[in-house]
């Protein structure tokens, strides 16, 4: 009898574990705050998937959603985008308005190799999404992304790491790994993670190139890794996997030498390939200029005064942007005097005229539907479907609008 009723009480309290807390688990599950971790690959064009046979991450746009590409925002440059997509504002609004840039209120050159200005937080306009999450009480964590590394708003992610090229993307996933491994109260809901082998190959060798495919699936192997890795923790883990711009075939016969249109002298050009941007405190000399290049323009270049700038490219109202912008076509590009060396590869042209600066939007998981492929849209809007995901307030007044990606949640 004593036996009977150690077993029944045994039983009792099996069962009693079994049953209650199973329930109280689900629930848990269904209210747990989701998690993200949105995945750049830099210079990823918007048909590398199908191009050069990426399997994994073609899968999980098959069992979630994909877009036919994502426009980048003027310029398809790499800092102007990836801090497009944190912020939901165009280059022209947050401020990044290039790669390299001069600001003539601060008398500073910006330039994504001074590590000094890179970590500059006045350079940053906007609010990133980790300080949104941070200002919020949600912890957040950047494996890499411009501006991850700067004080904004005297606000920088509960994780992050200075940009360092040399360090192996496989430890960046691990390292991802590791955060969502954390206990509860110290895990990060949002993430970031950045790649830019597939961007380094196709400025050396070109969107075509072999050594570009070996790279797009060297880098879709490891989301195939994140993804399976994710899956096993049991997590409501949503992944979404962006790129700031796509990559052209440049005219390397053929450039644009600027010192051979006219007189740059009195002037300060700053030339990134696809475009320039003309600083100058004369008026009279800026018009000049213009003047002198007006009758130049056309298959090769188009030349704006500031105020003339088309609304479409949303480039116009900021101090950074310079006095004149001239914009290359496409597969054209502008060479500094002595220049010699020119990549077989490049972007930065106008994405709304340049098809091949298309980039690329994968989403899936808990909160994102399934096979579901969607048009062609700014990237901007990223921004507000992110915090929408999250539970976050967007606090500040944005370009993105969740009303074009909020059909793909769930």
């Amino acid at each position: 009898m004593k036996i009977f009723r150690s077993i029944f009480i045994v039983f009792a309290v099996f069962s009693a574990c079994k049953s209650t807390p199973s329930g109280a688990l689900k629930q848990e599950k269904k209210n747990e705050t989701p998690y993200v971790i949105l995945i750049s690959i830099d210079g990823f064009r918007y048909d590398y998937a199908e191009k050069h046979g990426a399997r994994h991450i073609q899968k999980m746009g098959e069992e979630g959603v994909r877009a036919e590409s994502m426009t980048s925002v003027f310029p398809s440059k790499t800092f102007p985008n990836h801090y497009s997509i944190v912020t939901g504002l165009y280059a022209e609004n947050h401020g990044l308005v290039s790669n390299t840039f001069y600001d003539p209120k601060l008398d500073l050159t910006y330039k994504i190799s001074n590590r000094e200005r890179v970590e500059d937080g006045r350079f940053y306009g906007g609010t990133p999404l980790w300080t949104l999450a941070e200002q919020q009480g949600m912890k957040s964590a950047c494996y890499f992304w411009v501006g991850s590394e700067a004080p904004i708003n005297e606000i920088r992610p509960s994780y992050y790491y200075i940009y360092d090229g040399s360090v192996p993307n496989q430890k960046r996933v691990d390292q991802v790994i590791d955060w969502l491994k954390l206990p509860g109260e110290e895990r990060p809901h949002f993430i970031t993670l950045y790649f830019s082998d597939v961007d380094s190959k196709g400025h050396s060798f070109g969107p075509d190139a072999v050594e570009t495919k070996m790279a797009v699936q060297e880098i879709d192997a490891l989301i195939g890794n994140l993804s399976q890795r994710v899956n096993a923790l049991d997590l409501p883990v949503n992944i979404i996997i962006v790129s700031d711009h796509g990559m052209i075939e440049v005219d390397r016969e053929n450039p644009i030498r600027i010192e051979q249109m006219a007189d740059f002298s009195k002037v300060n050009p700053v030339i990134t390939g696809s475009h320039v941007l003309v600083y100058g405190n004369d008026p009279a000399e800026i018009d000049r200029l213009h003047e002198e290049l007006i009758p130049l323009q056309g298959d090769s270049f188009l030349v704006y005064k500031k105020a003339d700038i088309p609304d479409s490219l949303h480039f116009k109202n900021h101090h950074r942007i310079g006095e004149l912008l001239l914009i290359a076509n496409a597969p054209k590009e502008f060479v500094y005097e002595g220049q010699r060396f020119i990549s077989p590869g490049a972007h930065g042209f106008d994405p709304y005229r340049t098809p091949e600066m298309g980039a690329i939007f994968y989403a899936n998981g808990p909160n994102v539907k399934r096979g579901m492929v969607i048009p062609s849209f700014e990237n901007v809007h990223v921004y507000p479907l992110v915090a929408e995901i999250l539970g976050l307030k967007v606090t500040e007044e944005i370009d993105g609008k969740l009303g074009v990606l909020k059909r793909i949640l769930k």
